[in-house]
């Protein structure tokens, strides 16, 4: 290229144009420039895909590598949110869609973050067990036996793993400690619950109970001091992180020959998964998967040139992908060895890294199932990039798992619409990716929340007197106002509603049966069994009509709910009943034991 044009193109390039533009530098130089400025080039890397050009060894002269961002992934720990009802009942979760949910409600604020645990265990961790009490008290156990205890003891049900957390003697873990508070049922709470939150969902609690729990000591009012449970953290501390040593960028290694790649991570223990790519266009391939931590593994370097290497060391621990991974920090080169040279991409049929090994395990699996959420809806945390679904999976106790659904990627809510009301079920999720799936989520559980029983007038303490009106969710026990989420109605010339609202006053026991579609109400002696569409009951065994004037009156099914002949059970029951035409209401007297 003739002196004059290189200079011209020089003078448009900042900043060399302002230096021989000002006359410090002369044409004689020129070379020396260009030969600095292409250097410059090569060691910063090129700002715009344009000017991006493969290098490789195996090809004549220099030309440019592409820009290499290195990834670097880390487990941290994750706050433990604490939501609070109505000023008096703290609910937690680790799930931040969630929470969101619930702080979006009326009656419900935002109370700050109890502490930060694991998502995933790690091998110093123990589970936190989610424990539930009448859909609304949480508390925290990190022992099975402990576990089992408060279920068979104190009526708790299992919700399932929330997150990991390590244990109260073990002081080299963990930079906090999780207090507890506790503060026992009061009717005069109850009192205030039902009046506040009654006007906003029509619902009334029949349990106020709470456990507070913070990772920091402090007075709580009206609330019973327990001490600290088990450590956490105090803020989203890195938990586990690996960092790849060697090679790391930069180097030079022969085919061939054998070289040690070198490792750390944060704390010991779990597993190394190592891949490699000779140029990250074409695809990657497995050095070894699932070997020990142990820092260091001789690998056999491909006697394939390039200048585009990478290595990416995973860590595992339990059989779960939580994420967390390391790539060399820059390209490092292969130079041809004595042993014939191959031609990687075609020897070795590399794949695209996100399909080369499983994803990431779901983590923070949570299930609301209260006032709020009547069917179990679940929420989890994507930690994978390489998903093509998620399959849900459901037991009820003591049963096995089964595939409940599949959702799509990078989908993290689900309501279980199928769930029956008051059973408890199971959950846990997985990601996959064609016939490749990762580890399971924690467990989490819930139930299709039921209204809490009413507190009934038990035989044997006097009369009870109800009044319902057709069409009105409000009805009065012995005078005081009730709330029904639905309203008694008039099917077929009879009165219709959710026996439970009528039976639960008399101290009676109600139950369904799902599967045969069956209504039990037993109260004393009397068992009458009723049947969705069938004008027949049993009442202690004997079949009877249920109105032998009118043989279209049936048990029904209307908007989710069960829907019985109001009458024909009160009556059965020992209750006499009263129609009031004026005001469209039924009055149903029970005499009391």
């Amino acid at each position: 290229m003739p002196k004059h044009r290189i200079l011209n193109v020089l003078k448009n390039f900042y900043p060399f144009g302002q230096i021989i533009r000002k006359g410090v530098i002369s044409v004689r130089k020129i070379k020396s420039v260009l030969i600095m400025l292409l250097v410059g080039l090569m060691l910063t890397g090129p700002t715009g895909a344009a000017m991006a050009l493969d290098f490789n060894l195996s090809r004549p002269g220099l030309t440019l590598p592409d820009i290499f961002i290195s990834k670097h992934e880390v487990i941290r720990a994750v706050p433990v949110y604490r939501a609070l009802v109505a000023d008096h009942l703290h609910w937690y979760t680790t799930n931040a869609d969630e929470y969101n949910f619930w702080t979006s409600r009326k009656g419900i604020n935002h109370d700050g973050i109890a502490a930060y645990i694991s998502p995933v265990p790690l091998p110093y961790t123990v589970p936190m067990w989610n424990m539930v009490k009448e859909g609304l008290e949480q508390y925290f156990l990190t022992s099975e036996a402990n576990r089992d205890y408060v279920m068979g003891k104190y009526g708790y049900q299992d919700c399932g793993i929330m997150g990991y957390v390590v244990g109260l003697d073990d002081t080299a873990n963990g930079n906090a400690q999780m207090y507890q508070w506790y503060r026992g049922a009061t009717d005069g709470w109850l009192n205030d619950v039902a009046k506040e939150l009654g006007k906003l969902y029509g619902i009334e609690f029949d349990w106020d109970a709470d456990h507070y729990y913070n990772s920091a000591a402090g007075y709580i009012s009206s609330y019973d001091y327990e001490g600290p449970q088990f450590r956490v953290w105090s803020d989203a501390a890195t938990l586990q992180s690996v960092d790849v040593l060697s090679p790391n960028g930069g180097e030079s290694l022969t085919g061939g020959t054998t070289v040690d790649i070198k490792w750390q991570t944060l704390i010991p223990g779990g597993n190394i998964s190592l891949y490699y790519t000779l140029d990250p266009a074409q695809g990657w391939s497995v050095i070894a998967e699932n070997i020990d931590n142990s820092g260091s593994y001789s690998w056999k370097v491909p006697n394939s040139p390039t200048g585009k290497a990478i290595v990416e060391a995973r860590w595992t621990y339990a059989g779960i992908d939580a994420n967390c991974y390391d790539q060399s920090d820059k390209y490092f080169a292969i130079k041809t060895g004595s042993a014939p040279q191959i031609n990687w991409a075609l020897t070795m049929k590399p794949v695209a890294l996100q399909y080369l090994f499983a994803p990431a395990a779901p983590t923070s699996l949570a299930v609301s199932s209260n006032l709020l959420q009547k069917q179990p809806k679940l929420y989890w945390q994507d930690n994978s990039a390489n998903e093509n679904a998620f399959v849900i999976e459901r037991k009820t106790a003591g049963a096995s798992y089964a595939k409940l659904t599949q959702v799509a990627a990078d989908q993290t809510q689900f309501a279980d619409n199928t769930a029956k009301a008051g059973q408890t079920y199971y959950y846990r999720i997985k990601a996959i990716n064609g016939t490749v799936s990762s580890g399971y989520s924690n467990e989490a559980a819930g139930t299709a929340y039921a209204l809490p029983a009413i507190k009934p007038n038990l035989p044997g303490t006097g009369a009870v007197t109800m009044l319902f009106t057709l069409d009105q969710s409000s009805y009065t026990v012995n005078g005081v106002t009730k709330i029904m989420d639905v309203c008694p109605a008039s099917i077929k010339g009879r009165t219709m509603l959710p026996i439970r609202f009528a039976a639960d006053p008399l101290a009676a026991l109600t139950e369904w049966n799902g599967s045969e579609n069956k209504v039990t109400v037993t109260l004393g002696k009397t068992k009458l069994e009723l049947w969705i569409g069938s004008n027949m009951a049993f009442i202690n065994g004997v079949a009877t009509m249920i109105d032998p004037n009118n043989p279209d009156v049936k048990p029904l099914i209307i908007n989710s709910r069960t829907m019985l002949p109001m009458r024909f059970v009160t009556e059965k029951l020992g209750c006499t009943v009263e129609w009031i035409p004026a005001s469209q209401q039924i009055k149903v007297n029970h005499p009391g034991i």
